[in-house]
């Protein structure tokens, strides 16, 4: 390579270099003045940093908000337990099912409904269609379906042994002598295993009759069976004055109760 060569060459090199290096700071100029969109850039970041966050406080915000209204948990599992068995099997659309759940398999050997059952199975008792529904779900799958004669003996129907769905309770003392509700819920809870007691209060005003309120509306069974066994009577609607609790049945005490 000739003098000459070289330095046309070197030339030619430089000259590339520095246009590399031209362009480079042009890039670097231009990011630096569009400010525009340096803010999309920060914007698009912090929002893909707290999506994650937001999901998981909403998560956690339901959770609370279940265990804070057993009710509202109740209601929630029933809703999906419905869902779930209309996912395989057309089910009543014109009425609510009544839950069920078997807790001693061993009672109820005699029944052919049963004899597949587990216990933790679930049956839905449909008394308008006159349908019974054997589900499991631990495995999402039906185990049987069998008609249901409601006015029958205790050996043709699927709900008269099985456990019933659970309910809560509050108990409010409307009597001046105290631990009556404590006295109230020990009788309860051991004649119940469905019942769970969620709290106890004195009552605004005085009572002289004992009272059990369905606030639930579909507890009407539980309600009379609670009446029952404390000697009260089944009312309507809560006491003017008093407090609606969050739970399935109120019970009121009164003074007959003490006696």
């Amino acid at each position: 390579m000739t003098i000459i060569q070289k330095i046309l060459y070197d030339s030619i090199v430089s000259v590339s270099v520095q246009k590399k290096v031209e362009n480079k700071a042009a890039v670097l100029e231009n990011l630096k003045g569009n400010k525009s969109l340096w803010i999309i850039i920060v914007i698009v970041l912090l929002i893909l940093a707290a999506l994650p966050s937001y999901y998981f406080y909403n998560q956690y915000q339901s959770v609370q908000k279940l265990l804070q209204n057993p009710k509202a948990s109740a209601s929630a599992e029933v809703t999906k337990l419905i869902s779930e068995v209309g996912n395989l099997l057309v089910l009543p659309a014109s009425e609510q099912p009544t839950i069920a759940t078997v807790s001693d398999v061993t009672k109820l050997a005699d029944q052919p409904f049963f004899v597949n059952a587990k216990n933790g199975d679930k049956v839905l008792i449909y008394t308008q269609s006159k349908k019974a529904i054997l589900y499991r779900e631990s495995i999402n799958k039906i185990i049987e379906v069998a008609p249901v004669n409601i006015g029958s003996s205790a050996t043709n129907s699927p709900a008269a042994t099985a456990t019933p769905a659970a309910v809560s309770v509050s108990i409010y003392n409307g009597t001046t002598t105290s631990g009556l509700a404590s006295t109230a819920q020990n009788k309860l809870t051991a004649a119940m295993s469905n019942a769970t007691v969620v709290g106890t209060k004195d009552a605004k005003n005085s009572y002289t009759k004992t009272v059990v309120v369905d606030l639930s509306g579909n507890q009407g069974q539980a309600a009379t069976q609670i009446a029952n066994l404390l000697g009260a009577t089944v009312a309507t609607a809560v006491p003017d004055g008093e407090v609606k609790p969050s739970s399935d049945i109120l019970i009121i005490l009164g003074s007959d109760f003490s006696k």
